[in-house]
């Protein structure tokens, strides 16, 4: 998909700016991804508020993901950001749907679970740790990541076994909230 980057909002303006930082966070120095991964947490994802801008930097990043096979630590961890926050009523036009921010962005990375199942398996230090903040995350809506989670503490330990049990259990609680709601609705 192509993005029109002047349509789609950062927290002050149009997200023009973006792509050659999104760039920086993706193929740039470990300092330039670093910087990179600040300002789009600042401006795409804010305290937790999606911008339009977020939709297209998921697409652009899963789209990385699924050419390379890899994702540096900083891009694990916006997905994560962009994941857990919310739109607050933002919506965008996709293909002439209109979509809430957090439902296109959170609907795209549930998408890419197989690949990201893949691509977590040959993970390590830093990149597995953010990667799985996300798998935790990702616990609200789908069980298939409290599977990765757990093929991971199977076969994992130190650092990785406690990031992953870690997880897991951010989870488990969040598909337990998820199931009680459905149950009330």
């Amino acid at each position: 998909m192509t993005w029109d980057w002047q349509q789609l909002e950062i927290l002050n303006g149009d997200a023009t700016g973006v792509p050659p930082v999104l760039d920086k966070l993706l193929h740039g120095s470990r300092s330039q991804r670093a910087e990179a991964f600040s300002a789009l947490d600042g401006k795409v994802v804010n305290q937790g508020d999606l911008f339009s801008s977020a939709a297209a930097v998921t697409d652009v990043i899963l789209a990385e993901l699924r050419l390379k096979r890899y994702l540096h630590e900083e891009a694990w961890l916006i997905l994560h950001e962009i994941y857990r926050g919310s739109s607050s009523g933002r919506s965008l036009v996709v293909d002439d749907e209109r979509y809430e921010v957090e439902e296109y962005c959170r609907c795209s990375v549930l998408s890419a679970l197989p690949v990201i199942d893949e691509v977590v398996m040959r993970l390590d230090g830093e990149d597995f740790s953010y990667a799985a903040f996300l798998l935790g995350d990702i616990g609200e809506d789908s069980d298939k990541a409290i599977a990765i989670l757990e093929r991971e503490i199977a076969k994992s330990s130190g650092p990785r076994l406690d990031s992953a049990m870690d997880q897991l259990e951010v989870a488990v609680d969040l598909a337990e909230e998820r199931r009680a709601r459905n149950k009330t609705t």
